[in-house]
């Protein structure tokens, strides 16, 4: 089980979520295979979980995570010294061979070309932390997971079932790719005296925390702002304001997280801002795919 736990399931829905809304958007254009779908969904989580074993990995030994941090709901288990760097790296291997194989099994099934998504899926997620590209290191969480789990994703489940891109694939990639974006947001807003301290970059250290704040608030009214255009459009039908239900959640984190940048309140009291945020994204993007439907 704690192996299982190291890879950080409960953010699953990050990715999955992205994926269903490109490949059900296709779906209702006349294009869905079903045996599709689930193998490169499979391959898609197995990625998922495999960067997010990598992440942990990697943060552990560089330091970024280490007693006294807050790390995330797999790291911990490093930190609490559960689980030992090299079982970590036995789980990062594992899952990633496995994503490979379900990988190939797509590629065998659709199109060589879906094989360009898969590999800058596989690159990005391994060097978000790994050496020597380390995005995360170097400021570059918000727009590299908005790159890979907002547009690349969701544009590959759409590619994967119509064999194109649309202009209606990219609205919808950047509606559900900003709220998965906030996820890592309000990661580094939580992080920032930890990061601070290790020497690496990230944006609200950049910016400042206030400045992190404002652009997750941003994020996310620019997410519902374009889930009504895209109702207007009648590309999606009114059960997808459904997805409105996850205003309170969202309203709840942004006190949060303005409370924190202007030191009312410390990281420590904002260690599960991540999963909240993760939730918050789920009952969005589950709306999204109703409307969908």
């Amino acid at each position: 089980m704690k192996y299982f736990l190291a890879t950080r399931p409960y953010v699953v829905g990050a990715s999955l979520i992205p994926f269903t809304i490109g490949a059900f958007l296709a779906l209702r254009e006349g294009h869905f295979s079903l045996i599709l779908y689930i193998l490169g969904g499979l391959s898609l989580v197995l990625i998922h979980l495999a960067s997010n074993s990598a992440n942990d990995y990697f943060d552990y030994k560089h330091g970024i995570d280490r007693p006294g941090t807050f790390g995330s709901s797999g790291s911990r288990l490093l930190i609490n010294g559960k689980i030992t760097l090299k079982e970590e790296k036995y789980v990062m291997i594992t899952t990633f061979v496995l994503a490979i194989f379900f990988g190939i099994l797509t590629v065998v099934l659709s199109t060589p070309y879906i094989l360009i998504f898969g590999a800058l899926g596989l690159a990005g997620g391994y060097f978000y932390t790994a050496d020597p590209v380390n995005l995360k290191y170097h400021g570059l969480s918000v727009p590299s997971i908005f790159l890979i789990y907002g547009i690349l994703i969701t544009l590959g489940g759409y590619f994967l079932m119509a064999r194109t891109i649309s202009a209606n694939a990219i609205l919808f990639a950047v509606i559900i790719g900003l709220p998965v974006t906030n996820i890592v947001l309000a990661n580094e807003i939580r992080d920032t005296q930890n990061d601070r301290v290790i020497g690496i970059k990230s944006l609200t250290l950049i910016f400042g925390d206030i400045a992190g704040s404002v652009i997750y608030l941003v994020f996310t009214i620019a997410q519902f702002v374009l889930a009504l255009y895209a109702l207007y459009l009648k590309d999606v039908s009114a059960w997808s304001l459904i997805s409105l239900a996850s205003v309170p959640l969202y309203v709840r984190i942004i006190v949060k997280l303005f409370s924190k940048s202007y030191g009312k309140i410390s990281g420590k009291e904002i260690m599960n801002i991540d999963v909240e945020s993760s939730n918050a994204m789920l009952v969005f993007g589950i709306g999204i795919l109703i409307g969908l439907i």
